[in-house]
């Protein structure tokens, strides 16, 4: 595990022995680290009942113009997660989601390569990206805005994100989550090809919450 989330992580699950071979998992050589059953942190945040994100099930997308006149559509395939919820009081749920740079895939591999590089994901410096809630204010029974911090590429922003719960049993074992949401590339210093590549990347993300016993 990479300093840069040691601090965060540290309570979520063990640290488990990484090669450096674990940069490059978007060969589908290797798969995503596992979450060990662990405590979570004893704050008034994060109680209820423990998931784990089934990468199976999920998908992590994004859109980013092209040229002002068309868009890039990509997915990262590498990525894992736990959500600590709350039934009764969804707003004091928690989650905790690590995606794998490396893996971004747009289906050109020149155009991957290139994304894996400096220029973008710089994913030889910074293999992993982190989302961390803040808050979550719900707009009805099954839907929100969920408010965390993204740390990419070394730098942490906050970002906001829309969420709906698909369905209505607060209690399932299986919790399907709809999130969108916008962020600015610039944001977290990544600045080149301005003229190519636009700067507001759209995401859309699905994601699928098993229980843990």
């Amino acid at each position: 595990m990479m300093p840069i989330l040691s601090a965060k992580l540290s309570q979520l699950h063990p640290r488990k022995t990484l090669t450096v071979i674990a940069v490059l998992l978007l060969t589908g050589i290797l798969e995503p680290p596992a979450y060990a059953d662990t405590s979570w942190p004893t704050t008034t945040t994060g109680t209820g009942n423990p998931y784990v994100l089934n990468k199976d099930h999920s998908k992590i997308g994004f859109a980013i113009g092209h040229m002002v006149v068309s868009s890039t559509d990509g997915l990262f395939t590498d990525f894992a997660g736990k959500l600590m919820f709350n039934p009764q009081s969804p707003q004091l749920s928690k989650i905790v989601v690590e995606v794998t740079p490396g893996s971004v895939h747009t289906n050109e591999e020149a155009r991957d390569e290139h994304l894996k590089t400096a220029d973008f994901f710089n994913v030889a410096k910074y293999p992993v990206a982190t989302f961390e809630n803040t808050s979550i204010n719900l707009t009805d029974k099954t839907s929100g805005k969920l408010t965390g911090n993204l740390t990419l590429l070394g730098v942490t922003k906050p970002v906001t994100l829309d969420v709906t719960l698909q369905g209505d049993d607060l209690n399932a074992d299986h919790l399907n989550f709809m999130a969108t949401g916008t962020i600015k590339r610039s944001d977290f210093g990544m600045n080149d090809f301005k003229l190519m590549v636009g700067d507001e990347v759209t995401l859309n993300i699905q994601a699928e919450f098993d229980r843990q016993p």
